[in-house]
């Protein structure tokens, strides 16, 4: 893994990961998108597992997570319209990996967040990707109701300004892990314990958002949802799901089937998705990671 720093316009270093094949050119680029509250190490895994199959790997911390955190305000806290940012770092250090492997097709793979912010680069520059993959995804926040949050948000912003730490999302995600026996209060994440442990050991993993975060956050949920915005999804580009069906974040997988009807009415040609029986919400750090892995793999061969 190596690791380097994108220069973004506004002068914020967004840290970023590259993992490359030993030998020869990589059959396609994959870049990763994480999701809230991680950062992009936690793919170092998945990520030698892919370019032991030929692929290039790039990841990056967003904005108020990871190792960009320092240069944002620490983790969590973000300066202004940090989605619309976010998503155009994810598009500026995609093109520069793909600058440095010209020709070689480029897949976006987002997580969770990761996964919504992915669907908003189709949206809006869906033409560069050749393929698009979304794994612990949800077409909205859980019982979000977007005109009152952005309303409690933006008086929460008012009364102690955009970088102050706000309790919205810990609440919103509060009810995750009430199905799960609780030892962590982070089991909804995986049934491996060991994998559950690192995330509580990581301080880089579990921190709240500032409320300009949670409000941009929110907005983009209203945003990536406009039928408007999902037209400009190229209707040729191969998009797959892959789910744990017991993942908190889709209310028994009812806001996946949603998202699936949304990609089946805009009429995307190449739709795949999978629900694994009894995983959580971390698919790629559950007990079944390897047929996870193997049957991402397989997309990729069959896609690229």
């Amino acid at each position: 893994m190596q690791q380097d720093f994108h220069q973004a316009p506004d002068g914020a270093r967004i840290a970023t990961y590259t993992w490359l094949p030993e030998s020869g050119a990589p059959r396609a680029l994959v870049q990763i998108a994480h999701g809230a509250a991680e950062h992009g190490r936690r793919y170092d895994r998945f990520a030698r597992f892919l370019t032991g199959h030929g692929y290039a790997v790039v990841a990056s911390d967003h904005r108020g997570h990871g190792a960009t955190a320092a240069t944002t305000g620490g983790l969590g806290v973000v300066g202004e319209d940090a989605w619309r940012a976010i998503v155009g770092d994810l598009k500026g250090i995609g093109d520069h990996a793909a600058a440095a492997h010209p020709g070689v097709p480029l897949v976006l793979l987002g997580h969770s967040m990761g996964a919504m912010l992915a669907r908003d680069y189709a949206q809006e520059y869906g033409a560069d990707l050749a393929g698009l993959i979304l794994t612990g995804t949800f077409r909205t926040l859980p019982g979000l109701d977007i005109d009152a949050a952005s309303a409690e948000l933006e008086a929460e912003i008012t009364a102690h300004g955009r970088a102050h730490l706000s309790s919205f999302i810990p609440r919103t995600f509060g009810f995750f892990n009430d199905a799960f026996p609780h030892r962590t209060g982070y089991e909804w994440l995986s049934r491996d314990t060991a994998e559950v442990d690192r995330y509580v050991a990581d301080e880089q993993c579990g921190f709240p958002f500032c409320a300009g975060l949670a409000l941009d956050w929110v907005r983009a949920v209203r945003k990536v949802n406009d039928p408007a915005h999902l037209a400009r999804i190229p209707r040729g580009l191969p998009v797959h799901v892959a789910v744990g069906d017991q993942d908190p974040c889709h209310q028994r997988m009812t806001l996946v089937h949603e998202l699936l009807e949304d990609f089946r009415y805009l009429g995307i040609r190449e739709l795949t998705w999978r629900g694994y029986p009894g995983a959580r919400h971390e698919i790629l750090n559950e007990t079944h990671r390897d047929e996870v892995q193997h049957d991402l793999v397989g997309w990729l061969d069959k896609h690229i």
